[in-house]
């Protein structure tokens, strides 16, 4: 039985021509919470849509044990776990109608057990594609190198796949630069500003010395 956590964030991704949908997210999932996302595909047509994506844990200095990603179908019933401890994986399913992603960051009380809560907050990016299946010949019909064409588009398939994850990574690289960008202009911004207020401190100590030797000798002088 799934257990909800204490807050659940949803999307829908719905199709309205027969092609691809795709999405890219990033969420903040505080410990022992479990962050679910809901897309749909387009009603049923009698074939099964390719529902696929793949998932990255954004903060490098944190460990990844406590992160869990679970693609529920309608039913509730998981079709896709992650392995415990990976930062990151992706997913191929076929299916259709609603399906439920859901992030976890640590125990929850459920029966998905990735890790104990550690009170840290993990950000976790993912993206989630459902492409229509391809229509075949018409009224059945079937020709001699259909077999060949199949084999050749499950090829394309799988490398447009392959290029679609490797996209998403960069976009995760990407996020993580602008991180990096942002805290080392942020720390640059701390020490310009500390380097100035010492610059003062020292200018003023430096006057205030001056004039304490300038009283000084005039007092000597004036022995």
């Amino acid at each position: 039985m799934k257990v909800l956590a204490f807050r659940t964030v949803s999307f829908a991704v719905a199709l309205q021509f027969l092609g691809v949908a795709d999405g890219a997210l990033s969420t903040i999932v505080d410990s022992g919470v479990e962050e679910c996302f809901v897309f749909r595909t387009p009603p049923a047509t009698g074939e099964n849509f390719v529902i696929s994506g793949d998932y990255d844990c954004l903060d490098d200095d944190l460990s990844s044990n406590p992160i869990g990603i679970t693609l529920y179908d309608g039913k509730m019933t998981p079709i896709w776990r992650s392995r415990a401890g990976e930062s990151e994986g992706s997913f191929y399913v076929r299916g259709s109608g609603k399906f439920e992603l859901c992030v976890q960051n640590g125990s929850v009380g459920s029966d998905d057990y990735f890790g104990e809560n550690d009170g840290k907050s993990r950000e976790v990016g993912f993206a989630v594609r459902v492409t229509a299946p391809l229509r075949g010949l018409e009224d059945g019909k079937i020709g001699p190198d259909d077999r060949v064409t199949s084999n050749l588009l499950d090829m394309c398939g799988t490398l447009m796949r392959g290029l679609q994850t490797m996209g998403d990574h960069q976009e995760y690289m990407r996020e993580r630069e602008n991180r990096h960008m942002t805290l080392a202009y942020t720390t640059f911004h701390r020490v310009v500003q500390w380097t100035v207020l010492e610059a003062v401190v020292l200018v003023l100590i430096a006057f205030g010395q001056v004039l304490y030797l300038k009283r000084f000798f005039e007092q000597t002088r004036y022995l």
